[in-house]
């Protein structure tokens, strides 16, 4: 039986091709001891050295190219993911350690008007709408998204680093 989930579980990365949550696993396994299984065959998979590598992202696992020959397979295939403006990572990283944030909060912070990259940052899935602040004009709240997790590759929010390690980051 553990074969079958094995080839199931590695299909199952290959063919969503983004992360899978727990949820999904625990409809498909038996949920008693299936993080461990995970792990074990995530493990597994890995020491073959396939070129690619299975990782734990966003509370859950994804198939994705071993950072050994990625710089060398961007070469032929293009690099895919973009990079963030110095304002769409200091925005982001706002509504990361401060989220649920208003937009007028983010601006406060940041000391500049924010709406173009807050809305590049929805347009990209790393932040979200997540309902409205309970004050006079109900400004909309912010909070990051599954993809945010994925696109820094951590698997929850509690691996970023604290508040003052990141500003201290930012000022070196």
């Amino acid at each position: 039986m553990q074969n079958k989930e094995k080839q199931m579980f590695f299909a199952s990365l290959f063919l969503s091709g983004k992360p899978i949550n727990l949820k999904f696993f625990r409809e498909m396994f038996d949920p008693i001891n299936m993080e461990n299984r995970l792990d074990e065959f995530a493990h597994e998979f890995n020491s073959m050295q396939t070129g690619l590598f299975i990782r734990k992202v966003a509370e859950g696992y994804q198939m994705v190219t071993d950072t050994a020959i990625f710089d060398e397979l961007s070469t032929f295939f293009g690099e895919r993911a973009e990079n963030l403006s110095k304002a769409a990572m200091e925005t982001v990283a706002v509504v990361a350690y401060k989220q649920p944030v208003t937009k007028i909060e983010i601006e406060e912070l940041r000391g500049v008007n924010s709406a173009g990259v807050i809305r590049q940052l929805l347009d990209k899935n790393l932040i979200r709408v997540m309902g409205r602040k309970d004050v006079p004009g109900r400004p909309m709240l912010y909070c990051t998204t599954k993809y945010f997790l994925e696109y820094f590759n951590l698997k929850t929010l509690s691996e970023l680093p604290t508040f003052r390690e990141w500003q201290e980051l930012k000022q070196s």
